[in-house]
């Protein structure tokens, strides 16, 4: 029995089989990913609800100050920019910067592109809530993020097992408890549910036991 065959071996062996992304699958899967990403968003956006993370906090930050929601969106990134070139290194960060400025400027695009004559609200939360779960499942998987939480959230389930959706959810909860002062009931709890799909999402689909392809 040669040493890969067995079992105590079964780990390493499968980490050194590892396969690893070209940068083809790379340039595709970020495109993708962020394309996704902004179209759940559209949704949510058209729908008159909010999103989950750094997105959601960009949006009501936006309503209050007349700001656009992609300038806001970049700019409550910087920091997190700087912890992720330390955590996480500066291939990550460089990633993370080209997927975080192309979401903040097609955001505020798509709507020259792409307007809902009618759109209800429960199906906008839903299908957007998973478009953008699907698009940062996307982006992780070729080694980057939509930075803010999902840096975090990323670094810490790396380092702790503790799952990302979780960690996202956490700080969901504060946040959605910040827009009840600020947005209708209504339009409160369809954003949570949207926010609830994004996190399943990502939580019961981001492992690395069932993903072993890397960058």
């Amino acid at each position: 029995m040669s040493n890969c065959e067995q079992p105590r071996c079964a780990t390493v062996c499968l980490h050194q089989s590892k396969p690893q992304h070209s940068w083809l699958d790379d340039v595709q899967g970020e495109l993708s990913g962020i394309l996704v990403v902004v179209l759940g968003v559209s949704l949510l956006k058209a729908a008159g609800l909010i999103t989950g993370q750094f997105a959601g906090l960009a949006l009501l930050i936006a309503l209050a100050t007349g700001f656009s929601f992609g300038s806001v969106f970049f700019l409550i990134n910087v920091p997190f920019f700087i912890f992720a070139f330390i955590r996480m290194g500066g291939r990550f960060t460089l990633k993370s910067l080209i997927a975080i400025s192309s979401i903040s400027l097609l955001t505020d695009l798509m709507p020259q592109f792409i307007q809902y004559q009618y759109l209800n609200g429960w199906v906008a939360a839903v299908l957007g809530g998973l478009c953008t779960g699907i698009g940062l499942l996307m982006l992780f998987r070729h080694g980057c993020s939509c930075g803010g939480v999902g840096v975090v959230a990323l670094y810490i389930q790396e380092r702790t097992g503790f799952r990302a959706g979780w960690v996202q959810l956490i700080f969901d909860l504060v946040l959605f408890s910040v827009a009840f002062t600020l947005l209708p009931t209504q339009a409160v709890l369809l954003s949570l549910l949207g926010a609830l799909v994004f996190n399943l999402a990502i939580s019961l689909n981001h492992r690395r036991d069932r993903y072993i392809a890397s960058s």
